[in-house]
Parts: C-alpha cells; structure tokens; sequence
C-alpha cells in the first residue's frame, strides 16, 4: 500500500496530467476550428474565441525579440523547477495541501505553454475578453495566473506557517 507522501505525489501527478492534457486539448481544438477563422462570440462582448500564436511571454510581452522563444523557456523551466522544489519541502499534512494544489496548477500551466513553445514555436492563445482591452490567453495562462494568487493568498492568510523559500518557520510547520 502507499504510504501518504506517495499517495500525495500521485494524486498531485495525477491532478497535474489531467490539467496539461486539458490545456492541450483546448489548443488542438482551437487550431483545428479557429485557425483562419473570424474571431466566435463565447459571450457575446464579454468572451469570445480566437486564434493567436503568441510568439512571447505572458500577455505578448517580448513578442518579436530575437531569442525571445530559447529565453522564455529557460525562465519558463527555472520557476517549475522552483515550484517543484518547493512543493517537495512543505511537510506532507492535510493542511499543506492547499499550499500543493496552486503549485500544482503553475506546474502544469508552465507545462502547457512549454510544451507549445518546443513543439510549435509558440503558444496557441484562443480566449480573448472583450468588455476590457486584455490581451488573449489560454488554459494554461489560467492556471498560472490563478495558481499564482492562490499560492500568495493562501501562504500569507490562511496557511502562514508554511515556510516560503526559506522564510519562516519550517519546524514549527512540520510538527
């Protein structure tokens, strides 16, 4: 039977796989029926679909510089690899698991987008708000953008004894 710590690592891999497989079922629906196509009302003048191939980081930026693709991708693994880090020291208890679960979304964004940027070159963005000038995003930016607020939000007020990064009192966490 698997002890706890791997039982977590495997729903957490598990909960990982299935958000990357999502976000690249969108981006594979999203070539076949927007690709070329006029932009679709999802919610007409709130969201609607389009095709973009974001050849930047987050929201275009550095779109158009020269080795933006190799930069990015070195960023883009740098902080997995951060998240993964950090995910594997939080003491394994119930109450860390809501530290886990935004981390697991980074990850798995992180995934999503990398995987387009080596595979394709660029990042598939396909939902674009229009009551506001936002630029297009994708799955994948959700997760990010959402685990991201989620993981400060839940550290510094519900959770603030978790150690961050080597701030805090990780023995007191852990016992």
């Amino acid at each position: 039977m698997l002890n706890n710590r791997r039982a977590q690592l495997l729903i957490y891999g598990l909960m990982a796989a299935i958000l990357v497989t999502l976000d690249q079922l969108v981006k594979l629906w999203a070539i076949a029926h927007l690709q070329g196509q006029p932009e679709r009302p999802l919610i007409q003048g709130f969201l609607h679909l389009t095709y973009l191939e974001n050849t930047g980081a987050a929201f275009g930026l550095m779109a158009g510089f020269g080795g933006a693709q190799f930069v990015l991708s070195v960023v883009k693994v740098i902080f997995m690899l951060l998240a993964v880090v950090y995910f594997t020291k939080l003491p394994y208890e119930s109450r860390f698991a809501f530290v886990r679960i935004p981390l697991v979304m980074i990850i798995a964004g992180g995934i999503g987008n990398l995987i387009d940027r080596v595979r394709l070159g660029f990042v598939v963005d396909m939902l674009a708000f229009r009551f506001i000038d936002f630029p297009v995003f994708n799955i994948a930016d959700i997760y990010v953008t959402v685990g991201a607020f989620l993981f400060v939000f839940i550290v510094l007020f519900i959770v603030k004894d978790a150690p961050l990064f080597g701030i805090g009192n990780a023995k007191k966490a852990s016992e």
